[in-house]
């Protein structure tokens, strides 16, 4: 018995340590961010639960193994400080789920909770829930279709697809974090960023996004014959600015 606990441990390590985008199912994605939650790094933790914002999952089978902490701790009026940040990024990652399953808890928290830091948390994750709700479908549903690659890059190629702007920069911002390098994926953030640039009448959100864009293709090193065309003819500012900065 001790062989095989120590075995399903070394299997856990070994998930936790693969690249979060080398998932070729959604069901292993998920059994990779399970077997972080039922570790001991608090960073790990972190920085997945952060990074659900970009995921577009909704599965009951991760949330509820998030939700299970919130739910049942939140009535405790002291926290050690690593309990508190871990309790905080999940309750944050509740709203990321776009799933009405976990309103009522949120709605507990904000309500009840002795703490006001996750009174706040829940607060910030019942707005994001709301929204979550809607463009988690629209990237489920997206109708891209790509060969060959894995569900983290697939998801991404479905994002850039959603005509949204806060969903596209999600995107763009995740491809940033995890700098990935899929020459495919560039090539479709690269497209977007072609047909946005010159447009004189980009709102707030839009010439955010097509910055994102340019910080995703210059930190790739190549592109520079976009960047170049990027900063001679766009009207924005905010883009020149961007652009400017990486081209070499």
């Amino acid at each position: 018995m001790m062989k095989y606990r120590n075995w399903i441990g070394i299997a856990f390590l070994l998930m936790a340590c693969l690249p979060a985008y080398a998932f070729n199912t959604v069901d292993e994605q998920i059994d990779h961010y399970l077997g972080i939650l039922a570790g001991d790094d608090l960073n790990a933790k972190v920085h997945m639960l952060k990074r659900l914002k970009w995921k577009g999952l909704s599965d009951p089978r991760l949330y509820d193994e998030i939700e299970d902490a919130p739910a049942n701790q939140y009535l405790i009026k002291k926290f050690d400080k690593p309990t508190l940040v871990d309790l905080g990024h999940k309750i944050r990652a509740l709203g990321y789920s776009g799933n009405p399953k976990y309103k009522p808890t949120l709605v507990n928290i904000q309500n009840d909770a002795p703490n006001k830091k996750l009174r706040k948390y829940a607060q910030k994750a019942l707005v994001d829930l709301d929204r979550f709700t809607r463009w988690n479908p629209l990237i489920a549903e997206s109708e891209v279709q790509v060969e060959g690659k894995s569900v983290e890059i697939t998801t991404y190629f479905k994002m850039l697809n959603v005509a949204d702007s806060t969903v596209q920069r999600f995107a763009a911002e995740a491809i940033f974090d995890a700098n990935l390098q899929d020459s495919e994926l560039l090539d479709a953030v690269a497209e977007k960023l072609k047909m946005m640039h010159a447009q004189p009448d980009l709102d707030k959100l839009a010439m955010d996004t097509a910055a994102w864009f340019i910080k995703d293709l210059g930190q790739n090193g190549g592109y520079q014959d976009l960047l170049t065309e990027v900063n001679q003819n766009t009207p924005h500012k905010k883009l020149k600015k961007y652009s400017i900065k990486y081209i070499q």
